[in-house]
């Protein structure tokens, strides 16, 4: 028994979480404008696993072994053979796993920017405020999206951060004991037979597949997480509600259908929650905030099943007799969390202004609105601001981050596949030699300042080493070569490129 504990709950344990996370931090930092679909994909094999696991377990332990105690293999054979697959075909795929290039951007959005700050841009000038999709590729601009980028640090200390892992917890808690129980209430409550309870656990491990993929993917869609967040909770609150009167009516239909929900939106709460975190804490975060956030759904599962299974210990010796009596309790105490964490839900602070715009003389709260609209609490008063009120105290805002020393000038490039990359003194690393997507090595590359062509030779998305030397501004070409700490800021080359210095 040491071993079962040691072996597969502390070393079995820690794999699975290794190996669950590691492949979704960086594809939240290649596709950060897919964010939800990235996830979904990465989580949805975790789903997978529980439709076929079941059989396969199984027929490798032996069919009638829970009855008859007859094996095929044998529990620990199977351990054996089931273990030694999962490394190899984890093996294989770990292969493949790349970070992106530093100074990697699409559409504005790199691994630092928050949800918001790519839209944030500022024209030379100093008083026009625009969209980062209404920035003309001539138009020398101020990015101030890395104003509101977060260290680790203030993204665990935050409060949002807490909010966030608390409404988690109650989002996961009621899909997390209904898959762990849904074989017994079907063989116990029904007098399903094993194989039959076990496609009824495959069908709930379906469930749990399609959330982990539709609801990341209307997440983007929507260009929201918090709503669906809030849907999933209410839909969950209802479900348990429902379930002791469908177990109590003998309704086998009716649990299934509960259990199915409940099952659906477990899956796509944890398919979003990597593109919620990234949203709100920046994408380079991801791996940690995600790592920390994911002792929520430890905690249920431990907490939750211990209280679970005395609750339903308990209930059993109540009413020896009546089976439909021995969840009941079970589906009302997790009602409680689940409420809690929908009124929480509906107060995280996921929109960008919420959280950086000044607070108004006298105001002690803030809340947006299902409508989009800000509502300001000051005293006794209740505002709700107008779309060009909220927009003007913005704009007022963004005009005086323009000296502060993070607001830097970059070079905005928009290449002709609508991928957007910034470079020059806004990047990680400064100066940078770029393809494609940028790569960026400080102030001299490998190349220490020069290629073997010396200074750099440009083919169409750029080459530069040192402090710029370029060859689409100029080149041996018939135009001007620009050397030296800065270039015209508004000459172009044939992609649109501008650097503002």
């Amino acid at each position: 028994m040491p071993l079962v504990y040691i072996g597969y709950g502390v070393f079995g344990g820690a794999g699975l979480g290794i190996c669950y996370i590691a492949p979704i931090s960086p594809l939240q930092k290649w596709f950060p404008e897919m964010r939800g679909v990235a996830a979904g994909l990465a989580v949805c094999g975790f789903g997978a696993g529980s439709i076929f696991s079941p059989f396969t377990q199984n027929a490798l332990i032996g069919k009638d072994y829970a009855k008859t105690g007859t094996v095929f293999l044998g529990i620990e054979l199977t351990f054996v053979i089931l273990g030694s697959c999962y490394f190899v075909v984890m093996g294989l795929c770990s292969i493949i796993l790349r970070m992106p290039p530093p100074g990697y951007h699409v559409r504005g959005i790199n691994i630092h920017t928050v949800k918001g700050a790519e839209m944030v841009y500022v024209k030379s000038s100093g008083m026009e405020l625009t969209s980062s999709t209404d920035v003309k590729p001539t138009l020398p601009v101020l990015d101030h999206s890395a104003y509101f980028s977060m260290t680790l640090m203030e993204s665990l200390q935050s409060y949002q951060y807490w909010m966030i892992y608390f409404m988690f917890l109650g989002a996961e808690i009621t899909g997390l004991l209904i898959i762990s129980k849904i074989q017994s209430i079907a063989s116990n409550q029904f007098g399903r037979t094993a194989n039959e309870a076990a496609s009824i656990n495959s069908g709930l491990g379906g469930m749990n597949l399609l959330g982990r993929l539709i609801l990341p993917l209307i997440s983007d869609l929507l260009g929201a997480r918090k709503p669906l967040y809030c849907l999933s909770l209410a839909v969950q609150a209802i479900c348990l509600g429902c379930l002791p009167s469908a177990l109590a009516n003998h309704s086998f239909g009716g649990t299934l259908a509960c259990a199915f929900i409940i099952g659906f939106f477990y899956g796509g709460g944890f398919g979003m929650i990597p593109a919620f975190l990234a949203d709100q804490f920046g994408a380079k975060n991801v791996g940690a905030t995600h790592g920390v956030i994911l002792t929520a759904w430890a905690i249920a599962a431990v907490c939750g099943g211990l209280i679970f299974t005395a609750v339903y210990n308990a209930q059993s010796h109540i009413y020896p007799n009546d089976v439909s009596m021995w969840y009941n309790l079970d589906f009302r105490w997790i009602l409680a969390p689940v409420l809690f964490s929908f009124l929480l839900s509906l107060f995280i602070p996921a929109n960008l202004r919420d959280r950086k715009l000044p607070r108004a003389p006298g105001e002690t709260f803030r809340y947006r609105f299902i409508n989009g609209r800000l509502i300001r609490f000051t005293g006794c008063k209740v505002h709700m601001l107008t779309a060009a009120e909220e927009e003007a105290e913005w704009q007022t805002y963004l005009a005086g981050l323009s000296n502060l020393p993070q607001s830097k000038p970059v070079e905005v490039v928009s290449s002709e596949n609508g991928h957007s990359r910034e470079y020059g003194h806004s990047s990680e690393y400064n100066h940078s030699r770029e393809y494609g997507h940028s790569r960026e090595y400080g102030h001299s590359s490998e190349y220490n300042h020069s290629s073997e062509y010396n200074h750099s030779r440009e083919y169409g998305h750029s080459r530069e080493y040192g402090h710029s030397s370029e060859y689409n501004h100029s080149s041996e070409y018939n135009h001007s070569r620009h050397s030296g700490n800065g270039v015209d800021p508004f000459s172009q080359n044939g992609f649109g490129k501008v650097q503002v210095y």
